[in-house]
């Protein structure tokens, strides 16, 4: 009879990104995680891989379960300004909920590990580039019902919106307000009616 794990596999995961996302890559120890996760060692090797391999699939779960719906308003093929603007308020509300400075786990990973893990650099760059697509998508459709300038370059506001996002949660990560955070989206959606 095979043995069982004394664990669950998908809780420890939630526990370990929970971690990675609060301490990073480096300061978080193994002896922790297996604490955290209530797994034994062995049980964390053979079900996940060794630590980066963890954090690999915590970035991914993160990926899911917190910016899987933070993008979905962008996900609607017509999606437009105001699924623009629904996003920014979902970046504001993770930020205000999250409230003790964690920021962005992608974020997070991609200055902590960005150039010295391929691994990581490369789901973060996937990330990045759904989260460019997705707004500029949003930004195209809104060009053509009238609540973007003819004018303003599409692929340029996508870039500066994903910029936005992403520096918000740095913000948020370096401890300034949600007031001056609120500010900073508002200045870049400025160009959106």
């Amino acid at each position: 009879m095979p043995r069982t794990k004394a664990f669950q596999p998908a809780e420890a995961l939630d526990r370990a990104m929970e971690l990675f996302w609060r301490r990073g890559y480096a300061a978080t120890g193994l002896d922790r995680l297996v604490r955290r996760t209530g797994a034994s060692r062995y049980g964390l090797y053979a079900t996940f891989g060794g630590k980066q391999d963890l954090f690999l699939a915590s970035l991914e779960r993160y990926s899911q379960a917190v910016m899987g719906p933070m993008l979905e308003p962008l996900e609607v093929a017509r999606a437009s300004a105001p699924a623009i603007r629904l996003f920014f308020d979902r970046v504001l509300g993770i930020i205000r909920t999250a409230g003790d400075g964690r920021g962005c786990f992608i974020c997070n990973a991609a200055f902590e590990r960005g150039a010295i893990d391929a691994a990581a650099a490369r789901r973060v760059r996937r990330h990045f580039d759904r989260v460019r697509r997705l707004l500029a998508r949003a930004l195209t459709n809104a060009r053509r019902d009238g609540s973007l300038s003819p004018d303003r370059a599409v692929r340029s506001y996508a870039d500066h919106l994903l910029g936005t996002a992403a520096g918000a949660f740095l913000l948020a990560r370096s401890g300034m307000g949600i007031g001056l955070i609120r500010r900073f989206i508002d200045t870049a959606l400025q160009g959106l009616t």
